[in-house]
């Protein structure tokens, strides 16, 4: 009788962690001979070496820093739009109140039909 129940191997879980390594050595490898090639004052490989990588540390560097301003943008927005709904509140509210005032004070004034303090009293 065969088994059922086979081991699958679960691989390429280290690929994930060789991935961004990988593409840092081969950036700034390219960054590096760029720098080599390009320097205006003919560099060494030494100093092309950490201009390359030195500027895809600053790459990076500026992708997180603009992340960080992103959220730190969307969380100020947030409270934006929060202080703008009170405002809008605070000014129906200042708008509306003496518009009510006025129409109950208008109600509370006007006089009855009939000079009777309590027409129920008739029924």
């Amino acid at each position: 009788m065969a088994n059922e129940y086979s081991e699958t191997q679960r691989s390429g879980g280290l690929a994930w962690l060789y991935a961004p390594v990988i593409l840092i050595l081969f950036l700034g490898g390219a960054l590096s001979v760029g720098a080599y090639l390009y320097g205006d004052p003919q560099l060494t490989i030494v100093e092309s070496i950490a201009a390359g990588f030195g500027g895809l540390a600053g790459i990076i560097i500026g992708l997180f820093a603009a992340l960080f301003g992103v959220i730190l943008g969307l969380i100020g927005a947030l409270i934006g739009v929060v202080a703008a709904g009170g405002a809008v509140a605070m000014t129906l509210f200042i708008i509306g109140s003496p518009i009510l005032a006025i129409i109950l004070l208008f109600l509370l004034m006007r006089k009855s039909k009939s000079d009777c303090p309590d027409p129920a009293a008739h029924r």
